[in-house]
């Protein structure tokens, strides 16, 4: 698409160049049937293209003027260009310039009345030709040429935009190739199956243009990527608006430069002007720069807002820099608009034709577009996402259809000129629904001769006393390529509302028939880290009636009668919902129905969606999360235990903080996903129960242990993110080359993960390179 983009940018800038040419050829004759036809003739057709075409007191002052003014190349070219519009919008004949020619004696030119610019009266009545003065003929082709060339300008400034987003992100995708071809060394350094010990850590080149390259990226990583514009909000919400880093915000405020920029610049505003009057010339020009650039810029609104997007892929940049340009995309397209709206508006109201407009198809459904635009930033406040988010976005598309429809219709009268700016975006959103149901068929259904279609199946239970949703999906699909940090879309299509779809994070997988704790204990069996303890089972402490054993199998066995003995090669994945409001509280309400809380839930999922990171070529990795955010944490944990057992990682050393509202979900948790990890030497974790009630109702206790087989406590109160980032930097970075590159990743709430940026940033500007920084949080 970015090449698309490019070639069409050299083929307009090729085109424009030849229209250009053919515009000057063409300008002379039509400065002066432009000036002619500002005076009024007796006995004239009301007919613009009758009187201009035919009358003989227009045309023989028109082929008057041409001849002392215009060349014969001019004249043949002028004369070829206005015979088509004769025909086509007059439907008559241009009287040739070869027949009045010939009359066209010099004492004739010299018995005809000289005008000049002051002669210009609409009320005047003209019962002769009339041959234009010298003056007047130059200052109609000034206005005509200055017309000519501000509408090329409004044209090449519009694709200037594609050249700033073109230009991002060919920058983007040269970066995620470097950094690809860097981690694919590490890969099949780490692949060597002679070596029997761990790979040697990774070291930063100490000189030459190696160094200089690494110390560069190390300065614009700590000073740039990694923190927020200002303080430390970035996933958290400042005064209602979320703030992005410091790189996001310096291309954010340069597209708004440009854009403020390109609708300001090079104008030509002269007087005498045969059209427009200083002040309207002004409204006129930045009313259709406007305008273009608003069109221009609405294919990247487009492309920046699907969930499919060949972009996001490309550049490795995350959903939320997507959206932060769409966003900012849309507030420029949608003042840009409105200013449009406003010049027409002025210039229209000046000539008193304002009320008539509005009875014109083409004047109302631009309004209408406007309107809509408009409409479409105040239902995108932050107050509406977050309390109504279906509503919210059923006004999102209801909208986006009406900008699109209106638009096509306002510039229909153009014949379809400005429609290259408009098919885009139906594809693009064609192309991103398309791609929906392609996966969604992908993930759900098979078709066996033998056994017929296969659909997913699924189980969702409900926990109380930890107050999460566990939903189990089996999907019959054999070849998903199922990754650490995916998310998918999850469909209950049979309900009323089976349009709805929210996103989940994988928090693990097993093959269908195999619990998750079976399947990672049969590759933690073949682990290169042995457990730490003979006994691997984790005893949950006081566990509830719903956290026993026994109702963890029945939880199992019901998600295996709903598979109906799933397909061989397909796959059992794992989501955590908190229940909230919306889709996640009717799952639960329906779920509380039942006697054992589980129900077969009818859920479908789309995907995946989301760039899992390479995580496994760092030797130390230190997970930060909160709440279900331990999903993001569990499907690396996982495929560690997997890359282990095949001697494909370099990570040695693995340290999990978790923190809970309630203690009963770190339980929960323990006892299910995390129950494979907690054993293993080279993974230490820390728990952490952030509910003052249950905070107070512990007492004087600091600490409680989970496990009567583990050594593993849990604290009360919010964990210090801060100290223990810096805390594991520190001991690592003590031992040197030796400690290896080390992983931050943050899944969790929005104030813990803006408190584990601040600390990366911090680590980062200490001097410590070897430090990357992940983040997996839902934005609004």
């Amino acid at each position: 698409m970015l090449w698309t983009f490019l070639s069409l940018f050299l083929l307009l800038h090729t085109s424009q160049g030849t229209l250009n040419e053919v515009s000057v050829a063409t300008e002379c004759i039509d400065s002066i049937v432009s000036v002619v036809s500002d005076f009024t003739f007796a006995g004239a057709d009301l007919d613009y293209y009758v009187t201009a075409c035919t009358y003989n007191l227009s045309v023989y002052s028109m082929w008057s003027a041409a001849k002392l003014y215009c060349t014969p190349t001019e004249i043949e070219a002028g004369s070829a260009l206005y015979s088509g519009y004769c025909v086509e919008y007059g439907a008559v004949e241009l009287v040739p310039y070869s027949e009045i020619e010939p009359k066209l004696t010099d004492a004739y030119i010299e018995s005809l009345q000289v005008v000049n610019f002051d002669d210009i009266d609409e009320t005047a009545i003209w019962n002769n030709s009339i041959l234009i003065s010298k003056a007047l003929y130059q200052t109609s082709r000034r206005t005509d040429h200055v017309f000519s060339e501000e509408y090329w300008l409004h044209t090449i400034y519009g694709w200037g935009i594609y050249g700033f987003w073109g230009g991002l992100l060919l920058l983007g995708i040269i970066n995620r190739a470097v950094t690809s071809i860097f981690h694919s060394r590490l890969e099949r350094n780490t692949r060597d199956i002679e070596k029997t010990v761990a790979s040697a850590p990774t070291r930063s080149p100490s000189s030459g243009f190696l160094a200089l390259l690494h110390a560069s990226y190390h300065y614009v990583r700590a000073n740039l990527i990694i923190p927020a514009t200002f303080g430390s909000h970035h996933r958290q919400l400042l005064w209602s608006c979320s703030i992005p880093t410091r790189l996001e915000s310096i291309i954010v405020l340069a597209y708004w430069a440009l854009n403020i920029g390109l609708s300001c610049a090079s104008y030509e505003i002269f007087w005498p002007n045969i059209y427009y009057t200083p002040a309207i010339q002004t409204w006129r020009y930045v009313a259709d720069r406007t305008g273009i650039l608003c069109y221009a810029n609405l294919p990247m609104l487009w492309m920046f807002s699907g969930r499919n997007n060949v972009f996001m892929w490309a550049t490795g940049w995350s959903f939320s820099t997507f959206n932060t340009f769409h966003r900012n995309i849309a507030r420029v397209a949608t003042i840009q608009a409105i200013v449009h709206s406003i010049g027409w508006s002025a210039i229209e109201g000046n000539y008193g034709y304002l009320l008539e407009d509005w009875k014109e198809k083409y004047w109302y459904m631009g309004g209408m577009a406007t309107v809509a635009m408009s409409l479409l930033l105040v239902s995108s406040s932050i107050f509406l996402r977050q309390r109504r988010y279906e509503f919210f976005l059923l006004l999102h598309i209801a909208f986006s259809v009406l900008v699109i429809v209106g638009l096509f219709y306002h510039t229909d009268i153009f014949d379809g000129d400005y429609n290259g700016y408009l098919w885009p975006l139906v594809a693009i959103w064609s192309f991103d629904r398309f791609l929906r149901i392609v996966r969604f068929v992908y993930c759900n259904f098979r078709v066996k001769t033998s056994a017929g279609i296969q659909h997913t199946t699924s189980v969702a239970t409900y926990n109380e006393e930890s107050d999460v949703i566990r939903l189990e999906v089996t999907t019959p699909s054999k070849s998903l390529q199922l990754k650490p940090n995916q998310h998918y879309f999850l469909y209950q299509p049979l309900r009323w509302r089976g349009w709805e779809n929210h996103p989940f994070t994988l928090a693990s997988w097993a093959p269908a028939g195999t619990s998750n704790i079976e399947y990672a204990d049969s590759a933690l069996a073949n682990s290169t880290f042995p457990p730490a303890k003979s006994e691997l089972d984790i005893e949950v402490a006081s566990p509830s009636s719903q956290d026993t054993p026994s109702s963890h199998t029945s939880d199992h066995n019901s998600s295996q009668n709903e598979a109906s003995h799933p397909a061989a090669g397909s796959y059992k994945l794992v989501f955590y919902a908190r229940p909230f409001s919306g889709w996640t509280k009717r799952l639960r309400d329906s779920c509380i129905k039942h006697p054992n809380k589980a129900i077969n839930a009818r859920i479908m999922i789309e995907g995946p969606y989301g760039t899992s990171e390479p995580l496994h070529h760092y030797e130390n990795i230190l997970f930060i999360t909160g709440g279900t955010g331990i999903s993001g944490a569990v499907s690396y944990l996982q495929d560690h235990i997997a890359k282990s057992a095949s001697r494909s990682t370099r990570t040695n050393n693995i340290s999990l903080i978790f923190a809970a509202k309630q203690l009963a979900m770190i339980r929960y948790m323990a006892a299910r996903e995390l129950g494979p990890i907690l054993g293993r030497s080279d993974v230490h974790a820390t728990f952490h129960v952030t509910s003052p009630r249950e905070s107070a109702a512990s007492g004087s206790e600091n600490a409680v242990s989970i496990s009567s087989s583990s050594d593993m406590e849990v604290s009360y109160g919010r964990p210090d993110v801060k100290a223990a980032i810096s805390s594991f930097v520190g001991e690592i970075s003590d031992a040197g080359s030796a400690g290896g590159r080390i992983a931050v990743f943050v899944c969790g709430p929005a104030a813990m993960a803006d408190d584990a940026r601040a600390a990366v940033h911090q680590v980062l500007k200490s001097g410590k390179r070897e430090v990357a920084y992940f983040e997996e949080t839902f934005g609004w």
